[in-house]
């Protein structure tokens, strides 16, 4: 399993972050440009919370209309 994990959401982003998950780096979005990436270590904990917050938010968007990608990497 790789140590990072990829958060394309700002949303998801600032909410993981929020929860108390330390933002590891920021990078470019290579299939949306003008957007970014955000990494996050790759946690049992990260995911849940990944879960959890697209449960209770009805499973959102990136803007564009399709889901919402987070990945490891």
């Amino acid at each position: 399993m790789s140590d990072r994990f990829v958060v394309t959401s700002q949303r998801v982003a600032g909410h993981l972050m929020m929860s108390g998950f330390v933002l590891k780096g920021v990078g470019d979005n290579r299939k949306f440009p003008g957007r970014n990436v955000f990494f996050f270590n790759n946690t049992a904990q990260l995911r849940q919370a990944i879960a959890d917050f697209n449960q209770t938010n009805g499973g959102q968007t990136n803007g564009n209309g399709k889901a919402i990608e987070c990945k490891t990497v």
